[in-house]
């Protein structure tokens, strides 16, 4: 009863809609455009279309992105270091299109940047945009992230879709994605941050 019970769980194979998550991100694509009833919810549209392309290409996880700062991206090299588990520095690679939503995004409020009274680099990359805010600066939390993804999966797919794409099943696409691009294990697990090449095999 003792070795029964003391039996590690099987391990699972990652499983996401592909298909589900690029539309998704086509929606995203287009949230720039959408008439919005005032600043505020212009700058969500903005943030969310970021936030979601930058997690798709980047295979950030979600409470990584949440800590962002301004002063972690280089632009010029389109990278950012960033503290991982274990207290350890890791680099995370952005692409062309979430360098671009992040900056038409991070341009759109520049106004409530230089009002904020604090270094732009101190600043968070990712921002509230709601009452509770007000007009402070406030890094989005974990639940607004995933609140984020939950609110666009039901805009795009649905309610009945609602739980079946978690802010992480970005992170799966992203590895997927690299492996399906370049058939190149090590590369992906490099640019997962995988400790084990073991996870990074179950993608392929």
């Amino acid at each position: 009863l003792i070795r029964q019970r003391a039996r590690r769980p099987g391990v699972r194979l990652p499983q996401y809609p592909r298909d589900a998550i690029e539309k998704i991100l086509h929606f995203c694509n287009g949230l720039a455009g959408i008439p919005a009833e005032d600043e505020s919810e212009y700058l969500r549209n903005l943030r969310d279309r970021a936030f979601l392309i930058t997690l798709a290409d980047s295979g950030l996880r979600v409470h990584e992105a949440c800590k962002l700062r301004r002063g972690d991206i280089d632009w010029n090299e389109g990278r950012a270091v960033i503290i991982r588990k274990g207290n350890r520095e890791a680099v995370v690679r952005f692409s062309q299109r979430s360098q671009t939503a992040i900056k038409e995004y991070l341009s759109a409020r520049a106004a409530l940047d230089g009002s904020s009274g604090r270094a732009l680099s101190a600043l968070p990359v990712f921002a509230r945009h709601d009452k509770g805010a007000g007009k402070k600066l406030k890094p989005i939390t974990t639940a607004t992230g995933r609140n984020i993804v939950t609110q666009r999966v039901r805009e795009v797919l649905g309610s009945e879709a609602v739980g079946s794409i978690t802010p992480h099943s970005f992170r799966h696409y992203f590895v997927t994605c690299i492996l399906r691009s370049s058939g190149n294990l090590k590369l992906a697990q490099e640019l997962a941050r995988h400790r084990s090449i073991q996870v990074t095999t179950r993608y392929a």
